[in-house]
């Protein structure tokens, strides 16, 4: 009798994990693995990517035309627009030598033709200054806004 609960104890366990569905794994959060989050976590390591290689045109190309950063104030002259990409990273890598960025996924919201990534980004950055170069780091969190176009995903806002 302890054999057959046993048995149906194993059963039914390996009934429910089969039954779970399946993540995306290498991932710090448990994220559904279906081609929407495929192709939004694709996105963000090609951010990564072209971020640690200071590849401007390669994050433009992410953007949406609609893109627009308020850099999270109250004051419109850190705001920045499509056309302010290229000038906003190029000011950005301009004294970084050598860029390292670790992206972290903490939540991924899709609703129809729009998303929402937040997640948390650990930069570290050579940078050259006046004094010499030094080693600085970022570790904050963030919020991507995306938006679907033409059957690919594009970022509204938060680079």
């Amino acid at each position: 009798m302890k054999i057959a609960s046993a048995t149906t104890i194993v059963l039914a366990a390996l009934l429910a994990a089969g039954c779970t569905a399946k993540r995306i794994p290498g991932l710090a959060i448990a994220l559904a693995d279906t081609p929407e989050n495929r192709a939004i976590v694709k996105l963000m390591d090609d951010y990564r990517d072209a971020y640690e290689h200071k590849d401007i045109d390669k994050i433009v190309a992410m953007a949406s035309k609609k893109f627009y950063e308020d850099s999270g104030t109250p004051e419109t002259s850190d705001d920045y627009a499509f056309d302010g990409l290229k000038e906003h990273f190029g000011e950005h890598f301009k004294h970084l030598k050598k860029v390292q960025l670790n992206i972290q996924l903490r939540k991924v919201k899709i609703k129809g033709d729009k998303a929402k990534v937040d997640y948390r980004y650990i930069t570290r950055y050579l940078m050259d200054l006046p004094s010499g170069e030094k080693w600085q780091v970022t570790d904050e969190l963030n919020r991507m806004d995306l938006v679907k176009e033409k059957g690919e995903w594009k970022v509204i806002s938060g680079f």
